[in-house]
């Protein structure tokens, strides 16, 4: 439902990893026009107990759309800025250049111990994970998305070497992608 994609914004020297735009956009219209209906429908008739389905389906719709979830390389700060929350309740986590180690892409199965071997099978899915590691002996990781190996299809792993050059930042990778690409899931 969520595609996050990687956006450049030249004028203010800031790359956004976020949601679509036209997601937002798109919620908040059938948010608008069911509640028009509602209310239209309201007016003429009343209430009765099934005109709960409507506001409970514009509120689900005005949520979306309100939500916030980006995470922005700024190059004019030196620093990666996180914001999530909805409308204009967000929490800003700032994560300067200078206490940054390195932008990491990882990879694990879920269900599947470290130590043991870490193949996908039909119970046990692969997933990737972008991260921020920072400097210290703490080592702390903050991470930026943790998506299916599958669902990515290689767009998390074209994504994070471009964040990293962006940021000017270390790179790591810990293994190669393990899924094939399906050629029908194209961009």
């Amino acid at each position: 439902m969520f595609t996050y994609n990687l956006k450049e914004i030249e004028k203010k020297d800031i790359a956004v990893y976020g949601p679509s735009r036209a997601l937002k956009i798109v919620c908040g219209l059938f948010a608008f026009f069911i509640l028009v209906g509602f209310l239209i429908v309201f007016s003429e008739e009343g209430w009765s107990n099934s005109d709960i389905l409507p506001l409970v389906i514009t509120f689900l719709l005005l949520l979306v759309a309100l939500y916030r979830d980006n995470w922005i390389i700024s190059n004019r700060d030196k620093a990666f800025i996180s914001v999530w929350g909805f409308g204009p309740f967000v929490k800003k986590n700032i994560y300067p250049y200078e206490q940054i180690k390195r932008l990491e892409l990882t990879h694990f199965v879920k269900g599947i111990h470290g130590s043991m071997e870490q193949k996908a099978t039909l119970t046990h899915k692969a997933y990737c994970v972008l991260s921020i590691k920072m400097k210290g002996e703490e080592e702390d990781k903050h991470d930026i998305e943790i998506i299916p190996e599958k669902s990515s299809a290689g767009k998390l792993e074209r994504l994070a070497p471009l964040m990293a050059a962006y940021s000017g930042l270390e790179y790591y990778v810990d293994r190669p992608r393990e899924v094939k690409i399906d050629p029908k899931r194209v961009f």
